[in-house]
């Protein structure tokens, strides 16, 4: 945090998770909060997933406290422990982002679909009349799904261990819509597809790949949703194929703008 100075007037945002420790977000944020004159630090918090509630209602305790990130596995969890909930949030079922409204209440948001869409924007990745495929169906897909289609994805198929939880992530995305631009699928990539891993599997060297990286050939997009380590294992494998690869490190720099545009307006 070079040139971040803490005082005592100085407000405080958290990232919590479990675990915590591959967290980027502070590190995106703090420069763009010191950029603004903010007097507004962002910083890690370790909840473990059985004491969220707990925590929870520490951090509405803390009046400086004017809002905090949300990674895994809380994304969900958290939309119920909420005051009220942004539209995208609601929709998407997920909130990765609460702040503290004036009136000491937590409102949640749901930055992970446009921050990732924002990210791939900033590097010129082509969404617009493309397939994508999505694997996993937790809250970071439910998201990425919605802003795909938004953003002109011409469709997407969802892949997760528990076929149920794709099949109703496609059915929630095409009632939204109203056509049917999503189904379940296998994890097997297509020629062209904007292939994304919105699971956690890749945070560890040890991880079970979350698909088989000889299916990913050059033409088609491997984008993590991970960003540390800033290349998974499964990244290095598709650069080496001659696959376009993304960092899940342009989907943080891509939320870390909306994250202090909405903490700015109420509490810069």
């Amino acid at each position: 945090m070079s040139g971040v100075i803490i005082r005592g007037t100085t407000k405080l945002i958290g990232i919590i998770g479990d675990p915590i420790a591959q967290a980027k977000s502070p590190a995106a944020v703090n420069p763009l909060f010191a950029a603004r004159g903010a007097d507004i630090v962002s910083v890690p918090l370790h909840v473990p997933a059985k004491d969220l509630a707990t925590i929870w209602a520490g951090l509405r305790a803390i009046p400086n406290l004017v809002g905090f990130g949300i990674t895994l596995p809380h994304k969900q969890t958290a939309i119920d422990l909420c005051d009220s909930l942004d539209p995208v949030a609601a929709r998407v079922g997920a909130v990765n982002f609460v702040r503290r409204e004036r009136d000491g209440s937590f409102r949640g948001y749901q930055f992970d679909g446009k921050g990732f869409v924002r990210g791939l924007q900033s590097k010129g990745i082509a969404i617009k009349g493309r397939a994508a495929l999505i694997v996993g169906a937790g809250g970071a897909s439910v998201a990425i799904a919605f802003a795909l289609v938004e953003a002109g994805a011409k469709s997407i198929t969802v892949s997760n261990r528990t076929i149920e939880k794709a099949k109703a992530l496609a059915d929630t995305v095409n009632a939204d819509f109203g056509r049917n631009v999503a189904k379940a699928g296998n994890a097997e990539p297509e020629a062209g597809q904007l292939v994304v891993n919105a699971t956690s599997l890749g945070l560890q060297d040890t991880d079970a790949l979350p698909l088989d990286a000889d299916l990913l050939q050059p033409g088609m997009t491997f984008a993590e949703v991970i960003a540390q380590p800033e290349s998974t294992r499964l990244l290095a494998l598709a650069a080496e194929k001659g696959v376009e690869t993304h960092s899940g490190m342009h989907m943080i720099t891509g939320q870390a703008d909306l994250t202090v545009d909405h903490i700015c307006e109420l509490w810069a």
